[in-house]
Formats: C-alpha cells, sequence, structure tokens
C-alpha cells in the first residue's frame, strides 16, 4: 500500500498547495523534507497572506483612536478577505509606529518602548529597555527615538532591531550626534555600536520597509534635501540611496514605499483633485538610480497609493478611509472587508507589504 512519502513530489505540491497556512504549519513537522519542502518560498510564495495595518478608529463620537489589525488574503480562484483586530500593547498611547516585518514578525514602536507581534501566534514580545541614556524628565536636555529598524541577519541567524537615538539641549537643538543600539532578539539584550547615521528620519510619517537583510527610511539631509536612509543587519553600518531627481524636495505626505516582483519600488501620486495619478519609480538593480516604471490613473476618490499584491492588482487609500484593490488592467475596484463605517476609518492606512506567516 502507498504511502505519503511515496507520493511524486508534483503531486505532494499540489496536495499541500490547497491548505490554509495554518494547516501547513502544523504539517512542517511530518519529516524533513516536508519541513525544506514547506519552507521554500520559491515552491509556497503563493501561499495566504496577511497585511498588518494599523487604522483610526472612532471612539465614543468624541475622539480618535489607532488599532492594529491583520487582513488576510487567501490565494484561492476568487479568494476571501477577512480582518482580525488586535489588542495595542501600548497602554498609554495609541501613536504607534510599524517598523518592519521579517519572517512573519511585525516590530511596533513608541518612544522607548518596542514590541514584535508574531502573526502565527498572535502574541506580543516587549524588548529590554534602552540602554542609551533619556534624561530625567526635569533635565532641560534630553533624548528621544528617531527611527527603529527591524529585519533579519542571515549571517547571525538572528532577528536584529536597530534604534537611532538624538540628543536636544533645552533650546531643542541637537548638540551632539546620535546614538544607535541593537538589540539581538536571541541575546534578548541590547549594544551600543560606533556608526556614523547619513540623515534625520521623520518617523510618523515617513515610509520605511526591510527587505533582504537591509532596512530602508525615508529621510531628509539638510544640504541634499531627501534621501532613503539605510542600515545593513549584517555589516551593521549606515548608508544612503539618492532619491530620483523629481522627489528631492517632494512633501514625504505623498510618498510610499513598497515591493513590486522583488525590486522596491517608490510611490508618488498628485496632490490634488478628485482623480489622481500615481507615478511608480523602480530601483535598479545597482541599487544607486531609479526608473519611472509606469504611471497609475487617473482614479477617483482616492487619496494614496499603499502596496502591491501582485503584479496587476494594487491597494489604495480611498478618500473616505476604506482601503480598496484596484486592478491596473481592468480598472475594477473592491473596497477590502474592514469592520466599521466609513466615517469610522478616517486616514485608515498600510503600513508594509505581504508577509509570510513563519515561526520565531
Amino acid at each position: 500500500m502507498a504511502t505519503l512519502k511515496d507520493l511524486p513530489v508534483v503531486l505532494l505540491i499540489e496536495i499541500l498547495s490547497r491548505l490554509s497556512t495554518e494547516s501547513l504549519l502544523q504539517f512542517k513537522t511530518v519529516c524533513k523534507f516536508w519541513y525544506a519542502l514547506i519552507n521554500d518560498p520559491a515552491i509556497f510564495s503563493f501561499q495566504d497572506k496577511c497585511i498588518f495595518i494599523k487604522r483610526r478608529v472612532m471612539v465614543d463620537f468624541q475622539y480618535y483612536t489607532y488599532i492594529p489589525s491583520i487582513i488576510k488574503l487567501s490565494h484561492a480562484p476568487g479568494r476571501s478577505m477577512s480582518i482580525l483586530d488586535v489588542i495595542n500593547p501600548f497602554r498609554d498611547t495609541a501613536l504607534f509606529d510599524i517598523c518592519g516585518h521579517s519572517h512573519g514578525l511585525v516590530c511596533l514602536s513608541f518612544d522607548r518602548d518596542i514590541f514584535l507581534f508574531n502573526l502565527t501566534t498572535e502574541k506580543f514580545r516587549k524588548l529590554p529597555s534602552s540602554i542609551l541614556h533619556y534624561g530625567h524628565p526635569y533635565n532641560m536636555d534630553s533624548s528621544f527615538t528617531n527611527a527603529v529598524g527591524f529585519g533579519y541577519d542571515s549571517k547571525s541567524g538572528d532577528f536584529k532591531v536597530v534604534r537611532i537615538v538624538q540628543f536636544r539641549n533645552q533650546y531643542g537643538e541637537l548638540y551632539r550626534p546620535p546614538g544607535v543600539e541593537i538589540c539581538e532578539l536571541k541575546k534578548e539584550r541590547w549594544r551600543e555600536i560606533e556608526s556614523s547615521t547619513c540623515g534625520r528620519v521623520s518617523m510618523s510619517f515617513a515610509p520605511e520597509m526591510h527587505h533582504k537583510g537591509t532596512y530602508y527610511w525615508w529621510a531628509y539631509k539638510k544640504e541634499e534635501g531627501n534621501i532613503i536612509h539605510t542600515f545593513d543587519m549584517s555589516e551593521e553600518i549606515f548608508g544612503e540611496i539618492s532619491v530620483p531627481n523629481n522627489l528631492v524636495e517632494e512633501d514625504v505626505e505623498y510618498i510610499s514605499m513598497g515591493m513590486l516582483n522583488g525590486s522596491i519600488v517608490i510611490f508618488h501620486c498628485s496632490k490634488t483633485g478628485n482623480e489622481k495619478t500615481f507615478s511608480v519609480w523602480e530601483m535598479k538593480k545597482d541599487v544607486v538610480s531609479w526608473s519611472k516604471l509606469m504611471t497609475i490613473g487617473p482614479v477617483f476618490g482616492v487619496e494614496k497609493p499603499l502596496l502591491f499584491v501582485n503584479s496587476d492588482e494594487l491597494l489604495i487609500e480611498a478618500n473616505e478611509g476604506q482601503v480598496i484593490s484596484y486592478h491596473i488592467k481592468t480598472h475594477m475596484t473592491k473596497v477590502l472587508p474592514i469592520k466599521g463605517r466609513p466615517c469610522q476609518l478616517a486616514d485608515t492606512y498600510l503600513d508594509y507589504s505581504l508577509m509570510d506567516y513563519n515561526l520565531y
């Protein structure tokens, strides 16, 4: 009698590809071959995906708050979508930032506190306190977190969080070079590194992302204008990348970054009008130059692009706060099933591209 191990690999892949992500994770423990097969992104990159979002909702018709949520997308034809709200780990504020993702872990940050969220277990893990001096609340001199980035170091086989801290005097002036510290998850402690940074990052509004061991922040340099600030997770060094010439002085409000077919792209949207067009710039393989890939639109009733689901589908923030799916070739739109009425979802936005479920 034939057993599962006797099945042709092609047939086995066909069977496994019909399973949900949660079921696939359970089958990883069957044997080493299945574990390697299911972990191969070239084979199972089309599995169920999810998007981590931070959305603004109205509370008691009096004030707004931000809550983290997960949108799950099925890969099946006529795919289904669902949304899961997550408890905000920051007890005293809703103004947290999403600072990258890798292997199904999402980094959330506010001021001195950093949490990692596991998309599979739906649990948070708080990182240790910073070792850099923040100053006493009554001191005239103080310090603040300028930027946080999270990613994977393939050399050490560990996840890392990098934090950039700025120091200012009683007049609000920066009086010394920034401090930089790194937390390795396996060691679960911070260490300070000697490294020069290139420009100042605007955490609350600037686009940022992690890709293949490098973290990217949209930043501003006094003499040069907008740049992309980078950090190599393995070498632990900073760098900078120039942006397209027409974006050097552009307002960051109209800029977003994402991925398309394995390449980093920059979205730039028109500033006014009910109908908007989006320019898409692709980073070339030399990682220092850009080419204009396409212009999308005009599209009516939207604010700005968020990310590509695939080469034909783009997610866009609508005027009333909904997130819509826009098909580039057919121009068809579909509203994603986010809970709440449109007026309760003002300023809804997505922070990062699609993420696979992997355990840590």
